[in-house]
């Protein structure tokens, strides 16, 4: 199906009105329900679909189908009876997807993205659009073959999201381009003229089309010109190609390469670095345990190896499924994040709404040099936690090369892309981020000499650094682990709270803890086995930065909010 026949129309006139979304959206919605409908008629009417296919002697040999539908119904004579249920039932199903269709609608405003759905139980859902973390393209895989895309809008706070389900392809990127263009604007505290004359309008081919950014008036945010109803259907050839583009997901950025910053994960590499990982290692591990503990017990043992053979299938093909075809790249907006098999997901996350970035390394992935890179973003759920989601993962894996790459457009965003690329980079920067990576870490500060009792082989590799402590955009940088090495860098202005701890066994021997609390998610900003005097002169610094960069920040704030007033 094409992205569709409806229209992202008016329900009232506003400044900012309410959109519709696509008519196709209760199917989406219901679709569990769908699926128990046909699972049940499938059941019953399973001689005649066999008969569709197959000849007579094998329906025959898979025995009598005494709950066959069809016989009974004629044999009852209530034909007419259930044609008419049925067609009542289609009826009120029509009917009520289309009160489901009629009372779901959306809205950008210059202060936030709004959704308004039910029709007993009425649900009004604001993101502002200061708060806005990322913003996401989900495709599941029916989603996909109707032609249709969810748009996740991912705020600060638990549970803080506003999802348009659904919109058709193209038009959930032009309104994604929409909220980030507003959240920019509302960021910056520009005017849209100022804006429009400092970046380009936002276009997108739509087969033969173009769709533009537009205002309709002054401080307003722009609304793209959606609209799934007048597009033009007698170019057929380049609307199939579209179309089937859109199934696959082939480029999900195509002006990626343009910008310089793209990075693809080989398939293979995939593979292996599942193979490889340590969640692999540790079923296989558990695996040999229970079939050489069988040799010495009872032979029931052996009906868990089932379970985890299940497992160990199940972890490979989700983790299959989220990194193919994945694809990081620099957009106008922020960085982009994309990947999926069956079901597909976009993450566009705005430049300055990271918290923290961490290089993570598996004894498997050692010899390979491969790393995985995640991040940190506000509105991390504690659930997500023990899931091996796309969101937070940035890089599921890749090259040292990859990696500096990340950690370059991330901690630099307003660095263009080009000089992204680590052929481009200075030597000493690249340098210096090989050698946090696998170098000796020199210019860290290292454990104590005697924190072997608290962090064992760890304990070389273990250090922490102050990144530019006089400069505009100082780092924390973290490095630990020697089963799973790790980098962890967190920009000084997200830091929440800077503390200094002394558990029991680090005052035994005389040493203490460094730790930066930052918003909730996957990475821990924590140094332990620091010698206390140089644990507490690290302190001293860390917090006096922490004081300064954002007592900056906050002046810098306030001096753009009083020359917006004065614009407006």
């Amino acid at each position: 199906m094409t992205d569709g026949p409806a229209t992202v129309t008016s329900v009232q006139a506003e400044p900012y009105p309410w959109r519709r979304l696509h008519p196709l959206s209760p199917l989406l919605r219901g679709g569990l329900f769908l699926l128990v409908v046909a699972g049940i008629l499938v059941a019953n009417l399973r001689d005649r679909l066999f008969e569709l296919f197959f000849s007579q002697e094998i329906v025959d040999a898979l025995g009598p189908n005494e709950g066959d539908l069809v016989d009974y119904v004629v044999g009852q004579r209530l034909v007419v009876w259930v044609l008419l249920g049925v067609a009542l039932v289609i009826a009120l199903i029509i009917g009520l997807s289309w009160l489901s269709w009629r009372f779901s609608t959306f809205r950008i405003t210059a202060e936030a993205v709004e959704s308004r759905r039910g029709v007993l139980f009425r649900q009004h859902r604001r993101a502002p659009l200061e708060r806005i973390q990322s913003v996401n393209l989900q495709r599941s895989l029916l989603a996909r073959l109707i032609g249709l895309t969810q748009v996740d809008v991912q705020t600060a706070g638990q549970g803080g999201k506003v999802a348009l389900q659904y919109l058709g392809h193209k038009d959930a990127k032009l309104v994604r381009e929409e909220i980030l263009r507003a959240a920019r604007i509302a960021g910056t505290g520009r005017s849209d003229a100022a804006a429009d004359a400092a970046e380009p309008s936002v276009t997108e081919d739509t087969g033969g089309t173009e769709a533009r950014s537009s205002h309709s008036q002054s401080q307003q945010v722009p609304v793209a010109a959606v609209d799934f109803s007048g597009r033009s259907y007698s170019e057929t050839p380049s609307m199939i190609d579209a179309r089937l583009r859109d199934l696959a997901d082939f480029d999900i950025d195509p002006n990626a390469r343009d910008r310089g910053t793209l990075i693809q994960v080989p398939v293979g590499r995939l593979i292996a670095s599942i193979l490889l990982g340590s969640e692999m290692l540790i079923v296989l591990i558990l695996a040999v345990a229970i079939v050489v503990t069988t040799f010495w017990s009872t032979v029931f043992l052996l009906a868990t190896l089932l379970p985890l053979a299940l497992v160990l299938v199940s972890m490979m093909i989700s983790q299959f499924n989220k990194g193919f075809n994945f694809v990081l790249s620099r957009a106008d907006d922020g960085v982009r994040v994309g990947a999926g098999l069956t079901s597909t997901l976009t993450e566009t996350i705005p430049f300055g709404r990271v918290h923290a970035v961490e290089a993570r390394q598996p004894l498997g992935w050692r010899p390979f040099g491969w790393w995985k890179v995640r991040i940190t973003t506000a509105g991390y759920s504690a659930a997500q936690a023990g899931q091996n989601k796309l969101q937070n993962v940035v890089l599921p894996v890749g090259e040292v090369d990859d990696v500096v790459r990340v950690f370059e457009t991330l901690m630099h965003p307003t660095v263009e892309a080009t000089e992204h690329d680590t052929d481009d980079l200075p030597a000493r920067a690249r340098a210096e981020w090989e050698s946090a990576l696998r170098g000796a870490g020199e210019e860290f500060l290292p454990a104590a000499a005697r924190s072997g009792p608290l962090l064992w082989f760890g304990r070389r590799r273990a250090g922490l650094r102050i990144e530019q402590a006089d400069g505009p955009h100082p780092s924390l940088r973290i490095r630990r682990g020697w089963f799973t090495r790790s980098l962890a860098v967190m920009p000084v202005v997200r830091a929440q709270s800077v503390q200094l701890g002394r558990p029991f066994l680090h005052r035994l021997l005389g040493l203490a803890t460094i730790q930066a609390h930052t918003v909730l998610g996957p990475i821990h900003m924590q140094m332990r086995g620091i010698e206390l005097d140089q644990a507490r002169a690290a302190f001293d610094e860390l917090a006096s930065t922490v004081i300064r960069v954002q007592s900056a920040e906050a002046l810098e704030l306030r001096h753009a909010t009083d020359e917006h007033r004065d614009d407006s």
